[in-house]
């Protein structure tokens, strides 16, 4: 069976009516078990809290509906640190040609921290060519630090919806189960470019400028000595499989030839035996985690003698747990890291990285 992005687009219309209960404050297990897993957090110190009221003078500004990844630099980049009024970015963006117009709002940010995966793709698809534009040393090509940072996309949304002046990002998926409480800021990579509103058309076509592959990776000693993780595996990749979760969790189908290959590689890296009875842990990723768990509820629905737990503290903090050789798999909002391969390697495990699903990064503001 292929996988045909246009028929997923038709059901993504309908899934993002509905909220799929895809949030980080803990992990999920299956019913005979009952491992709750703990949420990290990092807070940075914010220009603004992320629970300030709107207010009435609030009402006569307004963000803007495009920003370039200019504009976005100007308001979270290295060089805005102490900005607390979308005006105050207004001097960089005009000197990295932008013509937008930035209100006088407060400006108050919440998004991922750093041991977020989305947190790592978000610097590395907008911050960091404006940086080198600017002639920033590429060791700070990163965010300002003084904001309010979450590895909960939960309270991250809530943090950009209560506040006045908000600004932050996260996966499409969780902007879609939100369309409520905050509204998306279309994106223009270059400077006065084409906007490009974040749907799942636009990240299907490439159109939309921020969005990145999704993956998981299995350690290959534990699918060799746990079968039921061969098993978890060889149902995840099957055809069919991630389209059918991808009907209520709303990211995008890798093309056929993309997901082909992920099959070919676990095809050439699992064991010869594969089992449903037993147990698993995944970690990692809170975006990959609906994924992953929805394909885990499935399995279970077939397989009595399945269970898992599935949880999502991070990519970051995801990878140092499996590293170590505490997880089964690690889910995965970014490609692994030259370090976390290094410290794989320091601790003995070995594994097969699979792209399993495309995701957007949406820019949000309050609604």
């Amino acid at each position: 069976m292929t996988f045909s992005p246009t028929k997923r687009l038709g059901a993504l219309a309908l899934a993002a009516l509905f909220a799929f209960g895809a949030c980080s404050s803990g992990a999920t297990t299956s019913p005979s078990t009952s491992t709750a897993a703990s949420q990290s957090a990092s807070t940075a110190p914010s220009a603004s809290a992320a629970s300030i009221a709107p207010t009435e003078s609030a009402a006569t500004a307004a963000a803007p509906e495009c920003l370039s990844f200019a504009d976005i630099y100007a308001l979270i980049g290295p060089e805005s640190q102490g900005f607390d009024n979308w005006s105050a970015g207004q001097e960089i963006a005009t000197a990295l040609g932008s013509s937008t117009e930035f209100p006088d709002l407060p400006l108050s940010i919440t998004a991922p921290g750093e041991e977020s995966g989305t947190f790592d793709s978000f610097v590395e698809l907008v911050i960091e060519g404006p940086a080198e534009e600017r002639a920033i040393p590429e060791e700070e090509w990163t965010t300002r630090p003084d904001y309010q940072a979450s590895s909960n996309d939960s309270a991250i949304i809530d943090g950009i919806a209560n506040s006045t002046g908000s600004l932050g990002w996260v996966g499409f998926a969780f902007y879609e189960e939100n369309l409520d409480r905050v509204r998306a800021i279309n994106v223009a990579e270059e400077a006065d470019g084409d906007c490009i509103e974040p749907t799942a058309e636009t990240i299907a076509s490439n159109e939309y400028p921020i969005a990145r592959d999704l993956y998981i990776y299995v350690n290959k000693a534990k699918a060799a000595e746990n079968p039921a993780v061969a098993a978890y595996v060889d149902y995840y990749l099957a055809d069919g499989t991630i389209t059918t979760v991808l009907e209520t969790v709303p990211y995008v189908p890798l093309a056929d030839d993309a997901f082909a290959e992920s099959q070919a590689a676990w095809e050439a890296a699992k064991p010869a035996t594969a089992s449903p009875d037993g147990s698993i842990l995944v970690t990692g990723s809170s975006t990959v985690e609906p994924i992953s768990n929805g394909v885990a509820e499935a399995f279970k629905a077939e397989n009595d003698g399945f269970n898992y737990t599935v949880e999502g503290p991070g990519t970051g903090d995801g990878f140092e747990k499996f590293c170590a050789g505490d997880a089964d798999i690690t889910d995965a909002s970014r490609a692994i890291k030259d370090s976390e391969v290094t410290l794989c390697a320091d601790g003995g495990v070995e594994f097969v990285e699979l792209k399993v699903a495309i995701d957007g990064i949406a820019v949000l503001t309050q609604k």
